[in-house]
């Protein structure tokens, strides 16, 4: 294999080159999630739509300047393209309509497994997707994820659970659908407009692989998540504790966040108490 990305891309995970198999693929994806957060604080500070599906070398580079990572299309853009140079078949799934994920057959036994490190929700695993039965797969503080399978073959729906309680929407999706990247450029335009979600407030979530505990950041409120089931929950109280936790506690300390709060302090989705402080960029 000559291209040198993908001897970037794995050293920066800390990963070896190896044959490809189900269990390297769990490796890969645990690793992916410890190092690339999901954030969109990339997306806020460069505001480029081209950001979104750049080639993979400009990718890892603004990841070694900026410590980005991205939202659910960038992340999982870039893995699948890692995953394809190492040997594994992937497709792209459109769950709920508007998310990236994607199918990973099996190398031992070609068996289509659900995989996704462009999601807030820490799964840290490829979910097999059976055709007989629902696959439940424990996450973290009575976290789980549930794979139904629909009556007709091929069709699932995606639901996530706190304490048996249904979070967030159902995301039904089929196997059988092949989508290209162009299928995606609406979603990825939608992304950008004022009114988006991701544009209304400051994000960042990151897979510790060490402490193993699950890192949240969502605007002023910081949610630590540990593998046995504690939760510690933090209020910065100013712009300053907010760079410091991201400097410090989830270890990316080149994220533009200053110029973030910025855009969200002039829109109005982030208020301090103090006197609001422009920053250099």
């Amino acid at each position: 294999m000559e291209m040198e990305w993908v001897h970037d891309y794995l050293r920066l995970m800390g990963m070896s080159e190896k044959q490809a198999s189900t269990p390297y693929l769990k490796h890969l994806l645990n690793a992916h999630r410890h190092v690339f957060p999901f954030e969109n604080i990339g997306k806020l500070v460069f505001h480029d739509q081209a950001c979104v599906t750049e080639d993979i070398e400009r990718f890892l580079w603004r990841h070694r300047c900026f410590h980005t990572g991205g939202t659910c299309i960038t992340l999982n853009l870039q893995f699948s393209k890692l995953l394809e140079a190492l040997g594994f078949q992937v497709f792209f799934l459109k769950p709920g309509g508007d998310h990236m994920a994607l199918l990973v057959l099996a190398p031992e036994t070609g068996e289509p497994l659900y995989v996704d490190v462009g999601t807030p929700v820490p799964l840290l695993t490829p979910l097999p997707l059976n055709k007989h039965k629902q696959t439940h797969v424990p996450l973290f503080a009575g976290e789980k994820v549930i794979l139904m399978a629909g009556d007709k073959e091929g069709e699932y729906t995606y639901i996530r659970t706190i304490a048996d309680r249904i979070v967030d929407r159902k995301w039904a999706f089929s196997i059988d659908r092949c989508y290209q990247l162009p299928d995606f450029q609406d979603t990825i335009r939608k992304s950008y407009q004022p009114d988006a979600q991701y544009m209304q407030q400051l994000r960042c979530e990151k897979w510790c692989a060490r402490k193993r505990r699950m890192l949240s950041l969502k605007n002023k409120e910081l949610t630590i998540r540990t593998h046995n089931g504690g939760k510690i929950k933090r209020r910065m109280k100013s712009r300053k504790d907010l760079s410091e936790v991201l400097a410090d506690t989830f270890s990316l300390p080149k994220l533009p966040a200053d110029k973030a709060m910025d855009k969200l302090e002039e829109s109005g989705h982030l208020l301090w108490d103090q006197e609001r402080h422009i920053s250099s960029f």
